[in-house]
């Protein structure tokens, strides 16, 4: 792992800058590719923004009929994530050097929240998302646990997340405007496994 010392949000800890090789299972001729995490910063936006709509598209046959509530709030929103990488520590996915997801943690006093996680869909099912996670992760070995919400509907992402070691903690009463409920997975890190 090759380091550099990162700016976060504010009061959050300086973090590293983490490259790793990972090979595509079935990719072509298995070649490597170089995977790059590194903070987000704001002229990331709109791509992070495009990978984000990629993402969220698959989960639009899922979704109840609504009368609220489209995909994740702000994901198709410029705004938003320029906002998100004010607020968070949103480190953004480059693969081959171009940015193909994000992943944004909130921390909490005794926890932390991800806040959201992507891939464009052209990504998916590759393990780059579970390294994106991972490596996410290692980057808060003080932090132990870890929370996170998703619609219950995404039965993709409950999927992604009990394959990566999250356990559902609980499911909330659907919501009058949106139709549907969300799950919560809680993750718990043994404090000597860094």
């Amino acid at each position: 792992m090759v380091c550099r010392k990162v700016t976060l949000a504010p009061g959050a800890e300086e973090r590293c800058r983490s490259k790793r090789k990972l090979r595509y299972p079935g990719g072509e001729g298995g070649e490597w590719l170089m995977m790059v995490i590194e903070k987000a910063v704001g002229p990331d936006a709109e791509l992070l923004r495009l990978a984000a709509v990629s993402a969220f598209l698959d989960d639009k046959r899922y979704r109840p009929a609504a009368r609220g509530l489209e995909d994740p709030p702000g994901h198709d929103s410029i705004e938003a994530h320029t906002r998100w990488i004010d607020m968070h520590d949103y480190f953004k996915c480059i693969v081959d050097g171009i940015i193909v997801g994000g992943c944004i943690v909130k921390r909490h006093t005794d926890y932390c929240e991800l806040f959201g996680i992507f891939l464009h869909e052209s990504c998916m099912g590759k393990g780059i998302g579970s390294t994106l996670l991972h490596e996410v992760m290692k980057l808060y070995p003080e932090d132990t646990q870890w929370s996170l919400e998703t619609p219950d509907y995404a039965v993709r992402n409950h999927r992604f997340y009990e394959r990566n070691g999250f356990t559902r903690a609980g499911k909330s009463k659907p919501d009058p405007g949106s139709g549907y409920s969300f799950i919560t997975y809680r993750y718990k890190r043994d404090s000597d496994c860094h």
